[in-house]
C-alpha cells in the first residue's frame, strides 16, 4: 500500500511503499507535540492501527502537525483576509473560504489558485494547508491570483 504523508516544511508528500499490515506509527513518525490526521479530515488517526485499518484498500494520505488551528492570511487585489483552517484541511477547501471572505462572485472565481507569496506555481488542491506551513509556526501566507488566462 502507498501512504503519503505531508510535514511542516516538506513541500509536498513524502511516499512511501508499506505493508498493509504495518502500523502508522511504523510508518510515520509522530513527535511528543504532534498529531496524525487523515488529509480531509480533522479526526486524529490512532497510530497504533495498521496502515488497512485506517485506509482500507486506498492509498492513506497523512498529515503530521503540532498545530490545531491554521491561521492562513490570504492576499487579493492588495487587500488581506484571514482564514481559519484545520492543518488537514485541503488547500481547496482554503480557496473557496478565501473566495467567500473576499466576496467574489462564483463566476469571476473560476480561474483563482492559490500561490504562496512570490512564486508561480499553483498549489495543489488536494494537498493539506499543513504542509504548507513554516517549521515553528501556526501561520502561512498565501496570495489568491488569477491563473494565466488564454489569450484569443
Amino acid at each position: 500500500m502507498r501512504v503519503h504523508t505531508y510535514r511542516v516544511g516538506q513541500g509536498g508528500a513524502q511516499t512511501q511503499e508499506v505493508e498493509p499490515k504495518a502500523r502508522l506509527a511504523d510508518v510515520v513518525m509522530v513527535e511528543a507535540d504532534e498529531k496524525a490526521y487523515r488529509v480531509g479530515d480533522e479526526l486524529e488517526l490512532d497510530v497504533e492501527l495498521t496502515v488497512l485499518e485506517l485506509f482500507g484498500q486506498q492509498p492513506g494520505h497523512v498529515v503530521v502537525h503540532k498545530c490545531h488551528r491554521i491561521e492562513v492570511t490570504v492576499a487579493y487585489a492588495g487587500t488581506e483576509k484571514a482564514v481559519q483552517a484545520h492543518p488537514a484541511t485541503r488547500v481547496r477547501q482554503v480557496r473557496e473560504e478565501a473566495v467567500k471572505a473576499f466576496g467574489i462572485p462564483a463566476a469571476d472565481a473560476a480561474d483563482l489558485v492559490l500561490r504562496l507569496p512570490g512564486t508561480t506555481t499553483d498549489l495543489r488542491l488536494a494537498e493539506p494547508v499543513g504542509g504548507l506551513v513554516p517549521a515553528g509556526s501556526c501561520t502561512v501566507a498565501l496570495d489568491l491570483v488569477h491563473a494565466g488566462r488564454a489569450q484569443g
